[in-house]
């Protein structure tokens, strides 16, 4: 008779946990998402789950979840960090950005290209890299993308600032830019401004445009953010 009551309350508090849960994804103050690509790094790793809530603010410069019905990428929901809303003056130069004519990634981690040598390519796979995380320029050099914390001062490396127009980001601007000499644009009225944290392999506003309000669905919580 004991364990059976036990086993009630069980029963009740599970179904009442699960219930909340269910109005709580509902509703969208606890929702979770997977991520599969990479633009997200180092704050937001390829291949794994963010949670998601509708009730903290949508602030500039946090990492926020929208849809993303129209572009030839794919739609669904994107996660990325918001750095402009209506009537913000948004340019990049050399890799890095400027809201308002204010440099604006000194609070951010962040991931760059860089240009390394085989034996820092080498380091790297030994340490868990996997052999497309590396475009090769030549036989000895090579491109990915590294955050500051994994830079290492035992091999060569130095920032690679692509010299060339995207014709995918010129079809959108209609001016010859790249994702690391960008701009300005100011963002216009019910529109905002994404990057991703991973700054040169991120299908963010740079190439997607300008990203209507209404399509936030959400803010990331876990990781902290």
């Amino acid at each position: 008779m004991f364990k059976h009551k036990i086993f009630n309350k069980v029963l009740l508090t599970g179904s009442f946990i699960v219930t909340l849960l269910i109005i709580a994804k509902l509703s969208g103050v606890l929702q979770y998402a997977y991520v599969p690509q990479a633009g997200g790094e180092p704050n937001i790793k390829k291949n794994s789950f963010v949670f998601i809530t509708n009730i903290l603010p949508y602030e500039k410069f946090k990492l926020l979840v929208y849809n993303q019905n129209e572009n030839e990428f794919g739609k669904g929901a994107y996660v990325h960090r918001l750095v402009g809303v209506a009537g913000d003056r948004i340019q990049i130069k050399n890799g890095e950005l400027f809201v308002n004519n204010k440099f604006s990634d000194s609070a951010l981690k962040l991931k760059h290209s860089y240009k390394i040598d085989r034996a820092y390519l080498n380091d790297l796979m030994l340490k868990g890299a996997s052999e497309n995380e590396f475009y090769p320029l030549d036989s000895d050099y090579f491109i990915t993308q590294l955050s500051k914390d994994e830079l290492n001062d035992n091999f060569f490396y130095e920032r690679f600032i692509n010299p060339n127009s995207d014709q995918e980001i010129v079809n959108i601007y209609h001016h010859s830019w790249n994702a690391d000499n960008f701009g300005p644009v100011t963002v216009p009225q019910g529109k905002v401004f994404f990057l991703g944290d991973n700054r040169n392999a991120s299908l963010d506003s740079r190439y997607i445009g300008f990203i209507d309000e209404k399509e936030i669905t959400g803010r990331v919580f876990y990781p902290k953010n």
